[in-house]
């Protein structure tokens, strides 16, 4: 919720952070050492291939930055450090987990990551879910066993961060969450002027939380649309096929044909046509002008007439539509006391994990 840098998110989701090799005369390239203890180059570049990747779906342009990846690659190494001097606190403190705890990691992964099948938009039985699981982890060359303990480090560190953070840190009172709210408050009227003095992190965290308040309360409409494309820069011949193929589908659906049915056999919009076209909700200034314009005028349940952007020509349904909320304290108190809480937690880990460093002898090894 905050930034690439939260390590209270980046310690309870750990991406294998903090799980030492146990394999016997196996000799691998270190990036640092924690109090003697290696951090892995193996793991290291597994981690940053996928911060790279996130990055590439989230914001493509960023890694034309050298300075940017630069840096990713430099927060990357700074929270690997940081998992295993909290893998090692829990140590030190013999912390225990329990099998159960296990298990229920696993089925948590299970379930996040492998019950839903993107490309269908259908639910994945219990052996589907488990078989996948299973491939994905032997194209990672990771055992079972080697899982187990990686999901083992990670629920020691949350337990860490448990006593030594969110039990020490008070909840926030009431002036505190008006407070803040009134910040966000800003935020969803794009007036971030009440941000001014806080850190980076803190600033960019207050932007992101104001700006889903605003998308959850703004006007939106939930649609699904079969795309019938042609390529850019398409010749009037291509045009005409695309657009005589969406008023032949119109016809058929004017004449009784299912349109979540008919959109999984003929859009074209790969992603969105193994769900019957569905595109979830949409807000003003979201999709192309054309769309959007037949989007918002159109009634629940109905299909619009062929409409032409870059892409090609749409049918748009409008499954349903949520009016403009407004925006009041009172609503949305729990969500926003919530949101000061994990700031403070989250400086106060940060400040922990310092004393931590403080304390330890580490050495970097990768270099620019």
């Amino acid at each position: 919720m905050h930034s690439s840098a939260n390590l209270l998110l980046a310690a309870v989701l750990l991406v294998g952070g903090g799980l030492r090799r146990a394999q016997a005369g196996v000799v691998e390239d270190v990036v640092a050492k924690v109090n003697g203890k290696p951090v892995f180059l193996s793991e290291y570049n597994k981690n940053l291939r996928e911060a790279l990747a996130n990055y590439q779906r989230t914001m493509p342009q960023a890694l034309r930055d050298e300075e940017m990846v630069k840096e990713l690659r430099k927060s990357l190494l700074d929270q690997m450090i940081e998992w295993e001097l909290l893998a090692q606190k829990a140590d030190e403190k013999k912390i225990q987990v329990h099998n159960r705890e296990i298990d229920k990691g696993i089925n948590e992964v299970l379930e996040r990551s492998f019950r839903l099948d993107e490309a269908t938009g259908q639910r994945r039985s219990d052996k589907e879910m488990e078989d996948i699981f299973k491939k994905e982890l032997a194209a990672e060359g990771l055992s079972e066993e080697t899982y187990r303990e990686r999901i083992r480090r990670q629920t020691q560190i949350r337990k860490v961060i448990d006593e030594e953070v969110r039990a020490k840190t008070k909840e926030p009172d009431e002036v505190r969450a008006k407070t803040a709210f009134e910040a966000l408050e800003a935020v969803v009227r794009d007036d971030t002027s009440t941000l001014a003095g806080l850190g980076d992190d803190e600033a960019q965290a207050y932007v992101l939380f104001g700006r889903q308040i605003r998308n959850a309360h703004s006007e939106r409409v939930r649609v699904a649309h079969i795309l019938c494309k042609f390529s850019p820069g398409a010749s009037m011949v291509e045009k005409s096929q695309a657009l005589q193929k969406a008023k032949d589908l119109k016809k058929k659906l004017a004449e009784g044909a299912d349109f979540e049915t008919l959109a999984q056999k003929e859009s074209d919009d790969l992603e969105s046509a193994p769900r019957g076209g569905d595109l979830g909700f949409i807000l003003k200034g979201w999709m192309p002008p054309e769309f959007e314009k037949s989007a918002f005028a159109l009634s629940v349940g109905e299909v619009g007439e062929p409409v032409e952007s870059d892409f090609g020509y749409h049918l748009i349904r409008v499954i349903e539509k949520k009016a403009k909320e407004g925006v009041t304290f009172d609503k949305l108190k729990p969500q926003v006391s919530q949101f000061v809480a994990s700031l403070d937690q989250e400086k106060a880990l940060k400040a922990y994990v310092k004393k931590l460093r403080e304390k330890a002898t580490v050495e970097v090894i990768l270099r620019d």
